[in-house]
């Protein structure tokens, strides 16, 4: 309800934020030119204007994007404004790399380097003061009491005290709850009655109810028809809150078939455009990191054909998005007789199947970099839950609760999981606690954040075997 209340204003405010980095982009031009002709060093020759709006249009596309794709606009949450300042900032540092990378394409690309500074300190000032102007605005309009809307909580359980805080939490939205209706909770101080003295408050002068929220379980169903018919016959606004924090929610939704609304409690995340930016992220480093490490790779190879017989590859088949299964490649670690000797079994400490070179591929996860071909294949993404053997699902899945909800969101070369030491041999429970934490709460920035600490913790680990 946030979200569709808040649409608009966030609409707005990405084109205003759009007015405000096109301004920023020339005001930067004109302070350089006119302000700082002479300094640091004077100037070798005017650069007109023309040359730097002919690089506009990549500045706000770049920052669209960005912008959108990092969250900038997406209610989650309250912010402070602590937080704010940290997510304008890493969107328009997003934003001013991206844009660099377009126009670094410009064979004729001269920029002043000051005037890209000033663009930069500029723009982020520019969307903090008008947050600022709104924020102060709205909080001095709520004070006054304009557009309250005054709200009536049938249900003091976990679902009614978590709309309730919510509601603190955005208190530009301008919701005041007043107390809440409850059969069994009496005893609390803001609950203001029993469930059946709802209408007697809707038709109180004393108190003027603009919103009625049902947050009761679902096994009040008849209950909620009850109150649904009785509510039908006054003005009042009517939302139902389903009860569902009891039950283990993934990516859930709304959404409708030809009017009829359908909950999604468990599914995979839903086509958007931040999932279109995942995947040209995924195509786009994978591309870079097979050219920039085709010597690498191409090493590799030769010291797996010198160390024993077979293929430099290992297909291994593996569970991805959706149960769907895909032949995961590998540089070849062991003997190609290694698993008809012993069969699929989960690698530990100790083993000695792997070749000399297979050991140090292994330790070092060398022997993971083919699975690049399988991000462009589409098979998975850099960053996801690691995908595991269909032979092994069998037992986890009956025997970790939620394991296959893992698989509603693509499987990656690394996650979330594996950053935080649950690789290997180590507690399943764990990793699955961390892979639904990142289905869960998935972003650009999270992913970006994962692919960073791949690299700045190593790809040496003690639990690859």
């Amino acid at each position: 309800m946030l979200q569709e209340q808040s649409r608009f204003y966030q609409q707005l405010l990405f084109f205003a934020d759009m007015i405000l980095v096109g301004g920023s982009w020339i005001a930067a031009y004109y302070l350089r030119f006119e302000m700082f002709t002479n300094w640091p060093i004077p100037l070798p020759e005017w650069l007109p204007l023309s040359r730097y709006l002919t690089f506009f249009p990549w500045i706000l596309i770049s920052a669209a994007l960005t912008f959108w794709a990092s969250g900038l606009y997406v209610p989650d949450r309250a912010q402070s404004w602590t937080s704010l300042i940290r997510s304008v900032g890493k969107s328009v540092g997003l934003a001013l790399f991206v844009s660099m990378v377009f126009l670094s394409l410009y064979r004729d690309f001269n920029v002043s380097r000051l005037t890209i500074l000033i663009f930069a300190i500029l723009t982020p000032l520019c969307m903090l003061s008008l947050r600022l102007c709104i924020y102060l605005y709205v909080r001095n309009a709520r004070k006054k009491g304009r557009n309250l809307r005054r709200v009536l909580i049938i249900g003091a359980g976990i679902a009614g005290r978590r709309l309730e805080k919510s509601f603190e939490l955005y208190p530009w939205m301008g919701f005041q709850v007043i107390g809440f209706l409850d059969d069994h909770k009496s005893d609390e101080e803001d609950v203001l009655g029993n469930v059946d003295d709802i209408l007697h408050f809707l038709d109180s002068s004393e108190h003027s109810i603009d919103y009625v929220y049902i947050a009761l379980p679902l096994r009040a169903a008849a209950k909620i028809e009850i109150l649904l018919s009785s509510l039908s016959s006054r003005l009042v606004h009517v939302c139902l809150v389903p009860d569902l924090l009891q039950h283990d929610i993934i990516n859930s939704r709304i959404t409708d078939v030809d009017g009829l609304p359908i909950l999604h409690i468990i599914d995979e995340a839903p086509m958007d455009f931040r999932r279109f930016v995942k995947r040209s992220l995924d195509l786009s480093f994978s591309l870079l990191v097979l050219i920039v490490l085709s010597p690498l790779l191409l090493i590799i190879s030769l010291m797996i054909i010198l160390s024993s017989r077979g293929p430099i590859l290992y297909r291994q088949e593996r569970m991805g998005l959706n149960g769907q299964c895909f032949n995961m490649l590998k540089f070849r670690s062991m003997p190609v007789t290694a698993e008809k000797e012993s069969g699929a079994v989960w690698a530990k400490k100790g083993e000695n199947r792997a070749t000399p070179i297979g050991k140090i591929l292994r330790r070092t996860s060398l022997d993971e970099l083919p699975q690049f071909i399988n991000v462009l294949k589409g098979d998975m993404s850099v960053v996801g839950p690691r995908p595991e053997r269909p032979v092994f699902i069998k037992d986890f899945k009956d025997q970790i609760p939620r394991y296959m909800q893992r698989h509603k969101m693509k499987a990656g070369i690394t996650g979330w999981a594996q950053v935080n030491g649950w690789r290997g041999n180590t507690s399943l429970e764990k990793r699955i606690q961390h892979d639904l934490y990142y289905i869960q709460n998935w972003s650009l920035f999270l992913d970006i954040k994962i692919m960073l600490l791949t690299v700045w913790k190593g790809f040496v680990n003690r639990n690859a075997y």
